[in-house]
């Protein structure tokens, strides 16, 4: 039975390459989306498309007050072309901004012409200026940190690389010194050695004559 490892090398390089991916796709991803939002706060419409727009609404009101309706600013949804003259009526008004509520942003007849107004207008756009710089950043920097994992094995062979020449370096230039320290103890050790053997040989002569 062939002895089945959680850890080997075949697994190391398919976890490296899965997160290797994963990094790159959160990167494009994330530049994707923060470019595309970035875009759109720079990109700001034409004022000819904004002033056309608003003729269009302003050739809608007039069909609708032809037909006999007047402003009312109590008006409902459910009151039909009453509630259409109501609301673009208000968002053609300069003097307030309905054009920031959703009433108006969502509205099938004003939406258009609102959202240009506001990217125009530049509070939309810096807020997707903003947002889009965001998201790019955080991109990068999940990007980042999966590829520093996924390469930590090579970043530390690496920082091996750079220490090993160093510190051989310094051995090689410190085992001259060791080897003389070394060689001047074993010769003190060495002649007291001698020494004591001489002095012993000398005491053992003075004995016997002793004798």
């Amino acid at each position: 039975m062939a002895e089945n490892k959680y850890l080997n090398e075949e697994k190391y390089q398919k976890v490296e390459r899965l997160m290797t991916l994963a990094a790159v796709l959160v990167l494009v991803v994330g530049l994707c989306i923060g470019g595309f939002l970035i875009y759109r706060g720079v990109a700001k419409p034409e004022a000819a498309k904004i002033e056309e727009l608003r003729a269009e609404l302003e050739l809608k009101k007039a069909e609708l007050e032809a037909k006999g309706l007047k402003y009312n600013v109590f008006t409902k949804y459910t009151d039909g072309d009453a509630y259409d003259l109501k609301i673009i009526t208000e968002a053609l008004d300069p003097s307030f901004g309905h054009c920031s509520f959703d009433e108006y942003k969502n509205n099938p007849i004003t939406k258009e012409y609102c959202t240009a107004k506001n990217i125009t207008e530049g509070s939309a756009s810096m807020t997707s200026i903003g947002a889009g710089a965001f998201v790019c950043i955080a991109a990068c920097m999940i990007a980042g940190a999966i590829f520093m994992s996924a390469k930590k094995r090579h970043i530390l062979a690496f920082k091996v690389q750079q220490v090993m020449p160093v510190a051989k370096e310094g051995i090689e230039e410190m085992s001259p010194t060791i080897g003389k320290a070394a060689g001047e103890i074993a010769g003190q050790v060495a002649g007291g050695i001698a020494k004591g053997i001489k002095k012993g040989l000398k005491d053992d002569e003075n004995n016997s004559q002793t004798k």
